[in-house]
């Protein structure tokens, strides 16, 4: 599912036929010493190894959800993080099954550029262009949520938890996947925007919306907006400086 970019040779990578259950986003290194009873207590059965390297996964089941909270530098190795995201999700789910929708107030779009190119393929890919001014962002995530709603009376009804199932009985996948990424989030969010993004945050995945948000610790929140309703269910990353971290595969 998530092949090392430098030495595998796409030309012949067999692409995924079916949604992956998880995307990587890099690695941690476990002690099972530092785990209760990791090391057993006679020497016989204590393996000469004690660490391990584990891939770090966003699990589209549990944690549908990746939040990023940074500042000042680590806003850049946030952005970057979000790139990879997006490009493993390209990569783990069927071809043209994914579209995404980029809000990228602060970068203007530069952060993401790269990824206009898809465009040149199906404007769907990447939902026309990159959106920066709040009324834009408004716009979209009020078309993200029109989109909710179609599939849960379309498809899931009373029948179906969620987008999954659905596909699983129909087998195929019905309607794309869809990928919120908003960077430097809470610049130009209104109040009501901030609202939209908890609501596709919570409530979007069973209908195959997931979400990428990078915040900003330093911008203010919008009025009556708790950073804690996005961190539910939420793999959250928090960028210390100063702390050197493991290669992002």
């Amino acid at each position: 599912l998530f092949p090392d970019w430098n030495t595998t040779e796409f030309e012949s990578w067999p692409a995924p036929t079916e949604p992956a259950p998880a995307i990587q986003f890099g690695s941690v290194k476990l002690d099972v010493a530092k785990v209760k009873n990791g090391i057993p207590l006679d020497e016989r059965l204590r393996a000469a190894q004690t660490t391990m390297q584990l891939p770090a996964l966003m699990t589209l089941e549990e944690h549908p959800v990746l939040l990023i909270s940074a500042e000042e530098e680590g806003r850049r190795e946030a952005i970057e993080v979000l790139q990879l995201m997006m490009l493993r999700m390209l990569t783990a789910m069927p071809p043209g099954k994914v579209r995404f929708t980029i809000l990228d107030p602060v970068g203007l779009g530069e952060n993401f550029a790269s990824f206009m190119h898809l465009a040149d393929y199906d404007e769907q890919l990447i939902a026309s262009r990159i959106w920066t001014d709040s009324r834009q962002i408004d716009e979209q995530l009020t078309r993200l949520t029109a989109h909710m709603e179609t599939v849960l009376q379309k498809y899931l009804r009373n029948e179906f938890a969620t987008i999954h199932e659905y596909n699983a009985q129909a087998g195929e996948v019905a309607e794309p996947f869809q990928v919120l990424v908003a960077a430097n989030f809470p610049t130009n969010f209104s109040e009501a925007a901030a609202r939209k993004l908890v609501s596709i945050a919570t409530s979007g995945p069973r209908c195959g919306v997931y979400t990428f948000i990078m915040v900003d610790r330093k911008q203010k929140m919008p009025a009556n907006f708790d950073l804690k309703d996005l961190e539910a269910g939420a793999v959250h990353l928090d960028w210390v400086a100063g702390v050197e971290r493991d290669q992002a595969p």
